[in-house]
């Protein structure tokens, strides 16, 4: 006679207890998709920044620079302290397999620097303040002068008609020829003058046709450079370029 044998069921606690690794799971992953919270991290690098020090970035953090491994680091206030920041435009963090976060900071681009009552101020295409210095140690955008701004903060806006349209012209011009300018110097009676590293005055007037204006200095200085033409001015405020050389 063949006995047939039953089979032997698992115990109730194992589906039970496995049900819950799958939610407990399931519950981490949400957890770190939703917001930015990381286990386990063996590496964390900052990559573009240039005026903010990647230990200032790693202090906003809570992390030092020489700690080595990060655990259940949950970044979401860092990530809201970077993004409030006014020296940063923009803050986003690739994650890489098994444990590498790379976080890339976007900062904001100095257009301008305007004197005021507590320093300089430096100051972006919007108009925004970002920081104010005591003294210009190393320009990294030209200087407008004839306008000085009343007592302002970082974070204020200076609303001026001339300064906004000045910030419209270097806007309009690209890097190589905007590094060429040292200042932007405001007057009621000639307008606006622009003025070059090489000390080329190149005279704006009016601030009309600012556009305009600023693609005629971006073809005349390029040609000035390409060809090493002696320029001592050049006058935009007729419809026709004027250029004065030195003798």
């Amino acid at each position: 006679m063949e006995v047939t044998g039953r089979k032997r069921k698992k115990p109730r606690w194992v589906f039970e207890w496995m049900l819950f690794l799958f939610i407990c799971m399931g519950l981490i992953a949400w957890q770190c998709y939703s917001r930015p919270v990381y286990l386990f991290l063996q590496t964390v690098t900052v990559v573009g920044n240039q005026k903010i020090e990647t230990d200032e970035i790693f202090r906003m953090a809570g992390v030092a620079s020489n700690q080595g491994p990060v655990w259940f680091w949950d970044a979401k206030d860092f990530f809201a302290i970077l993004r409030d920041d006014l020296r940063v435009e923009s803050i986003s963090a690739v994650y890489e397999w098994p444990a590498s976060l790379t976080i890339h900071v976007k900062e904001r681009r100095s257009l301008a620097y305007v004197a005021s009552q507590h320093g300089f101020l430096d100051i972006d295409a919007t108009g925004t303040v970002i920081s104010i210095s005591r003294n210009l140690k190393n320009m990294e955008a030209p200087i407008i002068t004839g306008f000085k701004a009343g007592r302002i903060f970082p974070g204020s806006q200076i609303n001026d008609p001339s300064v906004y349209s000045v910030l419209e012209y270097l806007v309009a011009l690209n890097k190589e020829t905007r590094d060429q300018i040292s200042e932007v110097r405001l007057t009621p009676k000639d307008g606006v003058t622009v003025i070059t590293l090489n000390n080329i005055k190149i005279r704006l007037g009016s601030l009309e046709r600012i556009r305009e204006k600023a693609r005629l200095t971006q073809d005349i200085l390029q040609e000035v450079s390409a060809k090493s033409v002696p320029v001592d001015s050049i006058d935009l405020v007729h419809d026709k370029p004027v250029l004065r050389f030195r003798i």
